[in-house]
């Protein structure tokens, strides 16, 4: 009898742990048969957009039971890989690597209708075929907190290298935001391995904080924690301030990034996965994106946009990105501190040594060869390219799999070696400025025998 009171209570508990309708169904309706389970959909959005879609959703498929789970798009692809409870029915996310990934694992069902958009012969990528939005990743910004600090507007990445940016930046974790997990990629496909981690780690020495999910960078730019962020476009048109409305630019501004939503091949209410996955794709759905507390780009206005895939690797990001959100995290989430203080002194010191064709003197070019391997030194990176998303490493780091706790220990090792050796070499370049600063100063004293 105990035993059985006690499974009974655990039961309970299993029950109460369930994510909650919100689509309430209709008494009688058909959703109240024990036949029609509630579609459940793992997602990455909030609850403010879940909700506008649900209540949507109800309009057209009255009766019918949405269960949403949010979690961030790494947690997600855990979840469907691992097989975890509840199971799902439907991804729902806004990073198109996430949708790759899961595609490549051949755990998606091929779209009802297809959510292509963009024009061109090759065929459509699985971000793009089962896109039911668009949007834009850049650079946001609060006008008036920009005005108020003298500061001019951000024109592009490179401008928030600029000293007076200094702990004016924010940026989330790509280990917990799909879609900044993107822009890293962005910049890693477009400048190249090296000078993609030197652009983040010089990029870490104006972050004034890592947020821990990405619209914690619109919330921060609304209570006036910091003037700039970067993230992806919707989050700062939804955005509520007490001021004017956030500016926001794309970067870059030709591409749009396909959001997906796709029901799983492993969905146990398959039916109603295909017609929530339509629901978005179709009329209604693309309707409500022009709402203005959802304002995603409709697929419609995506088909003059320049296909993504044309110039991102989605099969090298979704092979690689463990390995990437894992690098990120000790060269740049875990070093902040050490970071602002190098970069702050990099630039004091650089200051001083005049240009080449300035009337340089020895001094100043050997100070400037200091500073130069001071960058290169603080910049560095301690996994090469090829590395990245070699098979051996990426199954070290997979978030699913029998190996994963095998590998845990050795895993935790190479993270600790990883963030050991940036902050030896940040140490390491900060000697070499202070060299720098040394030649520099020395070439301002006057001999005495020349007084």
């Amino acid at each position: 009898m105990i035993v059985a009171g006690l499974v009974a209570g655990l039961a309970v508990f299993a029950l109460a742990l369930l994510p909650s309708p919100l689509v309430a169904q209709d008494a009688g309706a058909p959703g109240d048969s024990p036949d029609t389970p509630p579609i459940i959909v793992l997602t990455s959005y909030p609850e403010p957009f879940a909700q506008a879609v649900a209540v949507a959703y109800s309009r057209v498929h009255p009766g019918e039971e949405l269960r949403f789970l949010h979690k961030s798009t790494h947690a997600i692809i855990e979840h469907v890989t691992s097989e975890r409870l509840p199971r799902a029915d439907v991804v729902w996310m806004s990073s198109p690597i996430g949708i790759a990934e899961l595609a490549r694992g051949r755990l998606l069902s091929p779209p009802v209708p297809a959510g292509g958009a963009a024009g061109g012969a090759a065929p459509p990528s699985a971000p793009r075929l089962h896109a039911f939005a668009y949007s834009q990743f850049g650079i946001m910004w609060r006008p008036d907190l920009l005005r108020a600090k003298g500061l001019p507007a951000p024109t592009g990445l490179a401008s928030l290298l600029a000293p007076d940016y200094a702990g004016m930046v924010a940026m989330s974790a790509p280990a917990r935001s799909g879609t900044t997990l993107l822009f890293v990629e962005l910049v890693l496909q477009s400048l190249g391995w090296e000078e993609g981690w030197a652009y983040l780690q010089q990029l870490a020495g104006n972050l004034a904080t890592v947020t821990a999910r990405s619209f914690g960078v619109p919330e921060g730019l609304a209570h006036g924690r910091f003037p700039v962020g970067i993230g992806v476009g919707f989050l700062a048109r939804t955005q509520q301030t007490n001021g004017e409305p956030l500016a926001f630019l794309a970067v870059p501004e030709d591409v749009m990034l396909p959001a997906g939503v796709a029901a799983l091949s492993t969905a146990r209410h398959a039916q109603g996965a295909r017609r929530f996955a339509a629901f978005l794709q179709g009329e209604a759905g693309q309707a409500l994106l022009a709402e203005p507390q959802v304002a995603r780009i409709p697929l419609a206005e995506a088909r003059q946009a320049t296909p993504f895939e044309e110039r991102f690797d989605y099969l090298l990001a979704s092979t690689r990105r463990d390995v990437v959100v894992a690098l990120f995290d000790q060269l740049v989430t875990y070093q902040l501190d050490e970071h602002r203080r190098f970069w702050r002194r990099w630039r004091e010191v650089g200051a001083m040594v005049p240009g080449e064709g300035q009337g340089e003197g020895d001094a100043a070019r050997q100070a400037r060869a200091l500073l130069d391997r001071a960058y290169r030194r603080a910049t560095g990176v301690p996994v090469r390219a090829f590395m990245a998303h070699d098979p051996a490493l990426v199954r070290v780091f997979s978030p699913g799999g029998p190996e994963r706790l095998e590998n845990r220990a050795f895993r935790e090792r190479l993270m600790e070696s990883w963030h050991r050796e940036t902050r030896e070499r940040l140490a390491e370049a900060g000697a070499l400025v202070e060299q720098a600063q040394r030649r520099m100063a020395a070439a301002l004293v006057v001999p005495s025998e020349v007084r």
